[in-house]
């Protein structure tokens, strides 16, 4: 074949590529003489080849779920600006032996390494090789690379624009069906989707690969996850080891939080479309297998005509789109039914994003709040819910911790529940702390405690040194997010506070946390929390000494495969000028999982050596015998944190475990003996 004349496919008119198709037997080196008004042929000499346009027309693969009877399971090439070629990206249940490629150039012949595709028959030419070179004839019509996932994956059809329009327009409705498959092939899900709607804020706005809500018309078990109809499905495209979020859904399920919220990753295909990887999620709401208690807005519908939405919608000291201090907004419903002391779900919201919330308060010192259920919550329930609110804040901000009703703080809210929600905050640096996505839920006092507590933890993009900030408060504190030997979280202003107004302003620009962490009792409990439900698991998840190498590296690798060929459909990773927002993460993925890894280690033994003084005098602190950093086990880590701190290099967590000899000294004998127990 001759390649001796390069051209620019994108330069040629459609006058031109007519006159091309009527000579196609010929190679591009021989037409120079074919022309057409308007197209000068000797501009596109000696230029780069563009294969963005050829003369395929369609190039689609079938056949991909081979045993589940279905027309959704099928994907079209795709061309890389990146790598100038195509891409073909299979699901792991595509047999590659037997696929069914359908396809269109006119009347031309279309092969792949020279071997003719014959259009809708089965063929087994993909199982040849990972790359192909591809002709239309004698055409060069440049490279199709194919690559493989190993996840679970789900087809999606949409009714309307499809993906690509929602995409543009994040206020648009789509409706469609779906096809759930697991990693071997067996059937999740099928059936119709009721809805599908744009997610997030930030995570949606600076996404060129956008995550999205999907409602079901039915609850249904997806992945062994719990029935429910409502899922998310996070593109984690401004996180390049894609794994902040479930790192940390998986934290404070080891810490024992209340609520979690289950995830699985999966390949996503729209209309033909490779989507990249995803992971479905359950969202945050009241539900028996999400957030379990009390259902308030169901039995609120139940005693009302129409739907709640339906009702007018007022406020209070504000206008229903304005943010203001001591002001609330509701729907005007009503009946009520009883007790109306839960369910409540409440998110902390950013001053900017209050107004566009449904039903929803601010607080005197201006922290505000969404109430996510009831979602059309009437006024009665708004002002409940926030007194109890204002009860609470009032007594954080007391010198003694009392409120004028003589009520202390630990009255109102599970103290231990929201240490350990501040600690998932404080562990990973999250820059939206306590702004947004800080949930807390209250169920009905008959039911519990009657008390609000902190969980589930949600949207954690910008945390973990994936995004650079500062945060101060008033009292002067500062915390920065890149450096993981600071306090970060602990130092936040209170959500929404007005600078503009001074210090004078009912506005105090010290959050509940900065305010709590004052306080030797809680700073101790923190402490004490940390050890016992959080620091262990940080150790597994980052100790890559331990046996079967740190959990974190290996959940990445079972991902690889879908997030090499997620890279290659997005380009997340592979330079600085893939980077959104943040650091260079690494230039593959396996560095990019690393950079997290290497990142929260260096955070969690930080807050370790911080908090350690704490509890190291505590007579009731266990332990193991050269368990010097107190993570539960007794390894080579514990053998190096030992050589620092002799070599003055670094700080012991708990350096009783280290007395080996009992003389009440830690010297090299103790190393020594350390040593000899753990080849023993």
């Amino acid at each position: 074949m001759n390649h001796c004349v390069k051209i620019n496919i994108r330069k040629i008119s459609a006058v031109f590529l007519c006159g091309l198709l009527a000579v196609s037997a010929c190679p591009f080196s021989q037409i120079p003489q074919v022309s057409a008004e308007n197209t000068d042929v000797s501009d596109l000499i000696d230029q780069e080849i563009s294969y963005q346009e050829t003369p395929v027309t369609s190039f689609r693969v079938e056949n991909l779920s081979p045993g589940i009877e279905t027309d959704l399971d099928y994907t079209d090439w795709w061309y890389s600006e990146w790598e100038n070629c195509h891409y073909i990206f299979l699901p792991v249940t595509a047999d590659r032996e037997n696929l069914v490629i359908t396809c269109s150039a006119g009347d031309m012949k279309i092969s792949l390494d020279d071997q003719e595709i014959h259009s809708g028959e089965m063929t087994s030419v993909l199982s040849k090789a990972d790359e192909f070179q591809i002709t239309v004839d004698e055409i060069d019509c440049g490279t199709l690379r194919v690559m493989q996932s190993n996840l679970g994956c789900i087809y999606l059809t949409t009714s309307h624009g499809g993906l690509d329009m929602l995409d543009t327009n994040r206020g648009i409705t789509e409706t469609g069906s779906a096809l759930m498959l697991n990693y071997n092939g067996n059937l999740e899900y099928k059936g119709e989707i009721e809805k599908i709607t744009s997610h997030g804020n930030s995570s949606w706005d600076y996404s060129r690969k956008k995550p999205y809500n999907i409602k079901l018309p039915q609850k249904a078990d997806l992945y062994g996850m719990g029935k429910a109809k409502k899922w998310a499905l996070l593109g984690n495209y401004l996180d390049h080891s894609m794994l902040r979020n479930k790192m940390t859904f998986e934290i404070s399920r080891a810490a024992g939080m209340d609520y979690v919220m289950d995830s699985v990753f999966v390949d996503l295909y729209a209309d033909g479309s490779y989507r990249g990887t995803y992971q479905l999620s359950e969202r945050v709401q009241i539900q028996k297998n999400r957030v379990n208690i009390h259902e308030l807005g169901e039995e609120t519908e139940l005693l009302n005509e129409k739907e709640l939405k339906e009702y007018e919608r007022k406020s209070v000291n504000a206008g229903i789109r304005e943010y203001a201090q001591d002001s609330y907004k509701y729907y005007d419903i009503p009946n009520n039914p009883e007790d109306i002391t839960g369910g409540y779900l409440l998110e902390c919201k950013m001053n900017i994003r209050y107004p566009s919330t449904k039903s929803g308060f601010v607080t005197t010192r201006g922290q505000a709040f969404e109430i996510k259920s009831p979602e059309y919550a009437t006024q009665q329930q708004v002002e409940y819910i926030k007194n109890y609110v204002q009860e609470l804040e009032d007594a954080i901000y007391s010198p003694d911790g009392c409120n004028s009703l003589g009520k202390h703080y630990t009255e109102y809210i599970d103290l231990d529940s929201l240490i350990k929600g501040y600690l998932i905050e404080e562990i990973s640096m999250d820059t939206d702390s306590y702004n947004e996505s800080f949930f807390l839920w209250k169920d009905r006092d008959s039911a519990g405690d009657g008390k609000l507590h902190c969980s589930p933890v949600w949207d954690f993009d910008f945390a973990y040194y994936n995004y650079s900030a500062v945060r101060g408060n008033w009292d002067g504190d500062v915390g920065y997010s890149w450096d993981s030997n600071n306090l970060f979280a602990a130092f936040f202003p209170i959500s929404g506070y007005n600078a503009d107004l001074g210090k004078d302003s009912p506005t105090v620009g010290v959050s509940w946390i900065g305010t709590l962490y004052k306080r030797g009792d809680i700073v101790k409990r923190t402490a004490e929390i940390y050890f016992q439900d959080f620091y262990p698991y940080l150790c597994d998840l980052t100790d890559t000494e331990r046996d079967g190498g740190a959990i974190l590296t290996r959940i990445g690798d079972e991902i690889t495969p879908s997030a090499d060929m997620n890279n290659a459909r997005w380009h997340m990773y592979g330079g600085s000028g893939f980077k959104v927002f943040g650091p260079k993460n690494g230039d593959n993925y396996t560095e990019c999982v690393e950079f997290l890894r290497n990142f929260t280690e260096r955070r969690a033994d930080w807050l370790a050596q911080l908090w350690m003084p704490l509890v190291s005098e505590d007579e009731n602190v266990s332990y193991q015998m050269g368990d010097v950093n107190l993570d539960g086990r007794f390894n080579q880590r514990d053998l190096i944190m030992l050589e620092d701190w002799l070599h003055s290099k670094g700080t012991l967590t708990y350096w009783k475990a280290a007395d080996f000899n009992q003389d009440g000294k830690i010297n090299i004998f103790d190393f020594c003996l350390m040593k000899a127990k753990l080849k023993s």
